[in-house]
This record gives structure tokens, sequence and C-alpha cells, in this order.
């Protein structure tokens, strides 16, 4: 399923039209796509879009998909561990709300 979510976002950025018909006209796999990310195919299929548009919908969905596929059984979570007080919590919750994007040249 990842690998066929993939190539459609490849394809999709690449705006390679017949590659990218060929990935939803008649596969198997196609009929999983939620309706918001299928409508965004269709959008990419027509060409009306902007050449900087991001197929969002289709990458949430392969986002969505690889967490749910890497999943462990709840057998397998460690065990729950103290809670910090409430000032602590308040301060992690304040660092970790800090996202850091890579240096690109």
């Amino acid at each position: 399923m990842l690998t066929y979510l993939d190539s459609l976002c490849d394809a999709m950025v690449a705006r390679d039209e017949p590659r990218l018909r060929n990935l939803v006209e008649g596969h198997p796999l196609v009929r999983l796509l939620p309706a918001d990310a299928m409508a965004e195919v269709r959008r990419f299929l027509s060409a009306k879009l902007s050449r900087h548009a991001v197929p969002l919908a289709m990458l949430r969905f392969r986002d969505q998909t690889a967490r749910l596929l890497s999943e462990q059984p709840r057998a397998d979570l460690p065990l729950p561990v103290a809670l910090p007080p409430k000032r602590e919590q308040r301060r992690r919750r304040r660092i970790s709300a800090q996202t850091e994007l890579p240096l690109s040249a």
C-alpha cells in the first residue's frame, strides 16, 4: 500500500499525467483512497492547478497509513510512567511545540 501511495505522490508532484492515469484507472487499491485524496487526484489530472500545487491530501493519507502500519500492538507498549509536576509539563509542552526545519543551500 505504501509503495502505491508513494507512486501516486511522485506522479502528482512530477505532473506525470500518463503515469498518474495508469495508477488510478483500474488499479485495485484506488478504491481505498479517501474522497478528498481522490478529488485531489482528479484536480491534478485536469491540469487546472498551478505548477506550485502540492498533493496535501494524498501526502496526509500516506502519512496516516504509514503511522498505522508501523504501530505496535498494545501489549508491546511500555508501562506508564508517573507524570512530572504541572509546571514541568507546561515547560515541556512549550519546548516540544517548536519545530526544527532542515537547512537547505
